[in-house]
């Protein structure tokens, strides 16, 4: 230990940076706490405005918990709370965190006094996000009175915990906070009153729903929503009611699509007519019903089309069905393929075929190849002035649904 305290600071500080949060812990704590070590350590915490905290990190050392905190209270904005026991959690109650704004708050079981313990130390809290893993559901947190402290909160996600919230909670926190996104589940028996209390969220434009089922007309009220931007669903059964309904209602609106799970093979292309932005996520190729041949030919159906994301996704298993769908597709501005599966038949084509497919187009067609092979082969073969070939990742590009199934987009709705 001593012959890395006689390192500069300098030195020190690129240990520090190397280190993960639960080794610079053990660090500090194996090192003089009046040591230079010990001084980068905690002001490498203090530079952070970004934290994740476990509380298995701090079992059985209260103090270490104190000291840390201490630490980080007036410089850190995002924090992320994960399994600190209700004896943990009370050492929160000595510190206050004014610069936070993001809170992400999870546990195994939860304590009427959690909320009180959270609206004390994060007075100024913008986003909230609330899980808990208890499977009692006869379990039920009442915390209204004390969420609606935060005047700042915007952003609210208690999906993982909204079995143990009541009814009458929910109504109280969305008709006196002016949420602008909110993820959120019910029970079936609930349906009505929820959705009753979120077409009153005139602000809110992002709702992510975990649910099995949604009657039309209460979809239908909720894209009514004047601001509504995004509409994400996790879980669900009836996938074509829901569709004719926002197709019905909203479908000139849409201008991205997210799908997973084969969500794809749902939609009516030609039913979104302004899309300009279609990403696919871990999409299973059905067997019979999606091929090359049939994709391409439900991406002609979007004639607003300018960006292509695909993710663990292999469609095309020739050079010629590649090549198809970018002739049939002249307005494609961005392709970006993550972990698509190049074989030899995929380089396999006839420079014609390259010129034929390119040759029409107007704009420049930027691919973006991500975790792939043949990478010099792919930048040698696919050549033209037409072309822009990368490998480099685009942050950002689309959302990671987490075990979503789609996201929709919207513009505005028109006053």
């Amino acid at each position: 230990m001593s012959s890395i305290a006689s390192l500069n600071d300098k030195c020190l500080l690129k240990i520090a940076e190397y280190l993960d949060i639960r080794e610079q812990l053990c660090l500090w704590q194996a090192t003089d706490p009046i040591s230079r070590l010990n001084k980068v350590l905690s002001n490498w915490w203090q530079s952070q405005n970004n934290h994740f905290l476990h509380g298995k990190m701090f079992k059985d050392k209260p103090e270490l918990l104190h000291q840390f905190l201490d630490y980080i209270s007036t410089t850190v904005v995002k924090l992320t709370v994960v399994d600190f026991s209700l004896e943990q959690a009370y050492v929160f109650r000595s510190h206050s965190f004014p610069k936070v704004r993001v809170l992400d708050y999870s546990r195994e079981e939860s304590d009427v006094d959690d909320m009180e313990t959270l609206v004390t130390c994060f007075p100024l809290i913008e986003s909230f996000k609330m899980r808990v893993r208890d499977e009692d559901i006869s379990f039920e947190i009442l915390s209204a009175h004390h969420v609606v402290r935060w005047e700042r909160l915007r952003k609210l996600d208690i999906k993982e915990a909204s079995k143990h919230w009541k009814t009458k909670c929910f109504q109280e926190v969305c008709q006196k906070l002016k949420l602008q996104f909110l993820s959120v589940a019910w029970r079936e028996s609930e349906e009505d009153a929820y959705v009753e209390t979120i077409c009153k969220l005139q602000e809110l434009e992002e709702l992510q729903l975990e649910l099995m089922a949604l009657s039309r007309e209460n979809t239908r009220k909720l894209l009514t929503l004047p601001k509504l931007k995004k509409l994400r669903l996790d879980e669900f059964e009836d996938v074509k009611d829901l569709l004719d309904s926002v197709v019905e209602m909203r479908g000139q609106d849409v201008v991205s699509l997210t799908c997973k799970e084969n969500f794809w093979l749902y939609l009516i292309p030609n039913h979104f007519q302004n899309v300009r932005k279609v990403c696919i996520i871990n999409e299973g190729v059905v067997e019979g019903i999606w091929t090359a041949e049939s994709f391409n030919e439900s991406l002609r159906e979007f004639p607003s089309l300018v960006e292509l994301y695909l993710e663990d996704t292999t469609i095309w298993g020739t050079g010629d069905e590649f090549l198809d769908m970018i002739y049939s597709c002249p307005q494609l501005q961005l392709l970006y393929l993550h972990n698509h599966e190049i074989d030899d038949g995929f380089l396999e084509f006839s420079a014609s075929t390259m010129e034929k497919a390119l040759c029409q187009r107007q704009d420049l067609l930027v691919i973006h190849f991500l975790k792939t092979s043949h990478e010099e082969l792919i930048f040698k073969l696919l050549n033209h002035s037409k072309l822009v070939i990368s490998f480099k990742v685009l942050k950002d590009a689309y959302q990671n649904l987490y075990g979503g199934l789609l996201e929709l987009e919207f513009t505005a709705l028109k006053s």
